[in-house]
C-alpha cells in the first residue's frame, strides 16, 4: 500500500505542470458537449455559456499564477496568425493640401468586408430557412462549445447595440436640456427619459416584428453606396498605404464617411438577421428554440431608428455648418416708401443676397440700408452713417454694390476675431505645465474646436478639444470667411505656442486677411509676410511624407508621418534667427578716387 501511495508524491516529476488542471478542463468541455445534446432552448444555452465563461476565467487565473503550456502555445499561434494578417494593416494620415493630387483608391479591405458581411447575411438567411425553429441545432449536432462561444459574441453585440441605442439619444437630449435649462439639476428629467424610452422600445419590440428595421438597414447601406460613388472634389482626404514601399493613395473624407455608415448598416443587418431571422414577419413560433436570442435581437433592432435619427441630425448639422459652403449675406432695407423698399428688395435678390425688410429688426450680421430720395443719398460719402442712405438709382451702380460687399466682409471679419478672442481666452486655461500649444482650424467641418497639444504628452493621438466648440462661438458666415481666407492663402492649420497673446495672434492673422484683400485670394502666405509682426516668430512648414518639422529653437508639434498639411506655426520670438545673414558694410568711410585734373595732380 505504501508503494502505491508513493506514486502520487512523484506525479509532479513524471507529468508536466498543470496536467491535472488540463485534464479537468478537458473533462468539463466533454461534459459540456454531452449536456448540450439535451439542451432544449437558448435559455439552457445561457446557463451553459455562463459555465463556459467561468471555466475561461479559471484558466486565465491559473495561467497567470502558473503558466500552462497549451495556453502558451495557443497564444503563440494567435500571435503568428495576427502577424500573418499584417497585410490588413495600413499606414494612414490626413491630406489637407490636395495638391498635387494623389491617386484615389479605396483600401481593398473595405470591399472584402462588404463581401464578408453579405455572405454572413446570406448564410444567416439560409440557416433560418433550413431551420425555422432555430439554427442552434447546427451547434448541438457539431461543436456545442464553439456554438456557445459564437452565441456569447452575438449576445454581447446585441447588448452593446441596445446600450448604445439607449444612451446616445439620451445624451443628445441631455445636451439640449443643458442648453435650455442651464446648470440646474436635470437628473430627474434624465431618469424619466431613460426609463420612458426603454419602456417604449420594449413595447414596440414586443408587438411589432423587426422586419422594417432590417429593411431600413438595407436602405441606409444603399444610400451610403450612392453617396460613395460620385467623384467629387473634396478639400480633405484620408491618406493610406499598405507598407513603406507601396504608393500613397487618397480617399476623400466624404467617401470615408459613406463607407463607415454603409459597413455599419450591413453589420447591423447581418447581426439582426442572425439573431431574429425566425420572427421577422410574425410573432414567435410555439416550437421556437431560440426565444431569448430573438427577443434580444428585436429589442436591439428597435433601438436603431433612434440612433439613425441622431446620426441624420448630426450629418445635417455638419452639412449646414460646413465652412466650405457659402451663405448669402443679408441686406436689411428700411424706408418710408413701401414701393421703393420692394424695388430695392428685388435688386438685392438679383445680387444673390437675402433680404430682410422693415418692420423686422436689423440683426448684428445684417447690412443695413435706407431707401431715400436722391437728394438725401449718402452712397458716395467718405464716412457715412450706417444704415447707409441710398436711392434706387444708387443700387444700380456697381460701386455701391462693392461698398455693401465690403461692409458685409468687415462685419463678418469682426465677428470672426471676436469669436476667436473668446475661444483663445477659454482655451488658455488648459495650458500644460511643460508647455505646448493649440491647434486652430475653424475652416474645416470635421474639426469641432480648438485642439491642445502638450509638450510632455507621449501620445500621438488626435489632440483633445479644449474650450467651447466653433459652432457655439463663431457664426456660420464667420467660419465661411475663415475658410475663404485660409484656403486662399494656403494655410491648412495654425499652431499657436503657449505664451503668445491674442493681440500678437491677431496681428499675425491680420497679415493673412490683408494678403487676401490685396491679392484677391491668388497668393499664398509665406514666412516673409510675417517679418514685421512684433514678439512672434511665424514659420510655415509643409508636412508631407519624408519632410517632418525640425527646429533647434522652437518646439516640434507632432503630426502623422503620412500627412500632407501646410501649417502656420506662431511661436514666441526667442530673439534668435535660424538664417545666416551677412553683416551690412559701412560705406561712409570708403575713400573715393580724386577727380582727374584736380589741383593735387
Amino acid at each position: 500500500m505504501k508503494l502505491l501511495t508513493s506514486v502520487f508524491t512523484l506525479n509532479g516529476r513524471v507529468l508536466p505542470a498543470g496536467t491535472w488542471f488540463t485534464v479537468a478542463v478537458c473533462a468539463f468541455v466533454i461534459g459540456l458537449e454531452i449536456a448540450g445534446r439535451y439542451a432544449a432552448s437558448d435559455l439552457h444555452d445561457g446557463a451553459a455559456a455562463l459555465a463556459l465563461v467561468g471555466c475561461g476565467l479559471a484558466v486565465a487565473v491559473r495561467h497567470r499564477r502558473e503558466p500552462l503550456p497549451w495556453v502558451a502555445r495557443l497564444a503563440t499561434f494567435g500571435r503568428r496568425a495576427a502577424a500573418s494578417a499584417s497585410w490588413l494593416r495600413y499606414e494612414h494620415g490626413i491630406d489637407l493640401r490636395g495638391v498635387p493630387p494623389l491617386p484615389r483608391r479605396t483600401p481593398p479591405v473595405v470591399f472584402m468586408l462588404v463581401a464578408v458581411l453579405l455572405t454572413w447575411g446570406g448564410c444567416a438567411a439560409g440557416a433560418w430557412a433550413a431551420f425555422p425553429a432555430g439554427w442552434r441545432v447546427i451547434g448541438t449536432h457539431s461543436s456545442y462549445t464553439l456554438y456557445l462561444a459564437l452565441l456569447l459574441v452575438l449576445w454581447g453585440t446585441l447588448l452593446t447595440v441596445a446600450c448604445v441605442g439607449l444612451f446616445v439619444p439620451i445624451a443628445v437630449l441631455d445636451k439640449w436640456l443643458r442648453r435650455w435649462l442651464g446648470d440646474t439639476d436635470r437628473r430627474g428629467a434624465e431618469l424619466a427619459a431613460v426609463v420612458g424610452y426603454a419602456v417604449l422600445v420594449a413595447l414596440v419590440a414586443w408587438e411589432v416584428p423587426p422586419a422594417p428595421v432590417l429593411l431600413l438597414c438595407l436602405v441606409v447601406a444603399t444610400g451610403a453606396w450612392a453617396a460613395y460613388v460620385p467623384r467629387g472634389r473634396d478639400g480633405a482626404a484620408l491618406l493610406w498605404r499598405g507598407s513603406a514601399d507601396k504608393p500613397v493613395c487618397a480617399v476623400p473624407l466624404r467617401r470615408v464617411l459613406a463607407a463607415v455608415i454603409g459597413l455599419t448598416a450591413l453589420l447591423a443587418f447581418a447581426v439582426l438577421l442572425t439573431a431574429c431571422g425566425g420572427r421577422l414577419f410574425a410573432p414567435p413560433r410555439a416550437d421556437d428554440t431560440m426565444p431569448f436570442t430573438a427577443l434580444l435581437g428585436t429589442v436591439a433592432a428597435w433601438f436603431l431608428p433612434g440612433l439613425l435619427c441622431v446620426v441624420l441630425v448630426k450629418l445635417n448639422g455638419a452639412r449646414r455648418g460646413d465652412p466650405a459652403r457659402r451663405t448669402p449675406p443679408t441686406l436689411h432695407i428700411a424706408g418710408s416708401n413701401a414701393v421703393d423698399v420692394r424695388a430695392a428688395a428685388r435688386i438685392a435678390r438679383r445680387w444673390g443676397w437675402a433680404v430682410c425688410a422693415a418692420p423686422h429688426a436689423r440683426e448684428p450680421n445684417h447690412v443695413g440700408v435706407e431707401v431715400v430720395v436722391e437728394e438725401r443719398s449718402e452712397a458716395t460719402e467718405f464716412n457715412p452713417v450706417w444704415p447707409l442712405k441710398v436711392s434706387l438709382a444708387d443700387l444700380q451702380l456697381r460701386a455701391v454694390k462693392e461698398r455693401l460687399d465690403r461692409r458685409d466682409e468687415i462685419k463678418v471679419r469682426r465677428q470672426l476675431f471676436r469669436g476667436l478672442q473668446k475661444l483663445f481666452k477659454r482655451a488658455s486655461v488648459f495650458k500644460g505645465p511643460a508647455g505646448g500649444g493649440f491647434w486652430l482650424a475653424p475652416h474645416w467641418w470635421f474639426v469641432e474646436g480648438v485642439g491642445r497639444e502638450d509638450a510632455d504628452s507621449a501620445s500621438e493621438e488626435a489632440p483633445p478639444m479644449v474650450g467651447p466648440a466653433y459652432s457655439r462661438v463663431l457664426p456660420r458666415r464667420a467660419r465661411q470667411h475663415a475658410h475663404a481666407v485660409l484656403r486662399a492663402t494656403q494655410v491648412d492649420m495654425i499652431f499657436i505656442e503657449d505664451g503668445v497673446t491674442f493681440r500678437n495672434l491677431e496681428r499675425a492673422l491680420r497679415v493673412l486677411t490683408e494678403l487676401y484683400d490685396v491679392h484677391g485670394g491668388t497668393r499664398r502666405a509665406e514666412e516673409m509676410h510675417f517679418r514685421g509682426v512684433p514678439k512672434v516668430r511665424a514659420m510655415i512648414h509643409e508636412y508631407e511624407p519624408g519632410n517632418p518639422f525640425r527646429s533647434d529653437l522652437y518646439p516640434e508639434p507632432k503630426f502623422d508621418d503620412l500627412s500632407r498639411v501646410r501649417v502656420l506655426h506662431i511661436f514666441r520670438d526667442r530673439g534668435a534667427s535660424e538664417e545666416l545673414t551677412d553683416q551690412p558694410f559701412d560705406f561712409s568711410w570708403t575713400p573715393a578716387p580724386a577727380p582727374v585734373g584736380s589741383a593735387g595732380w
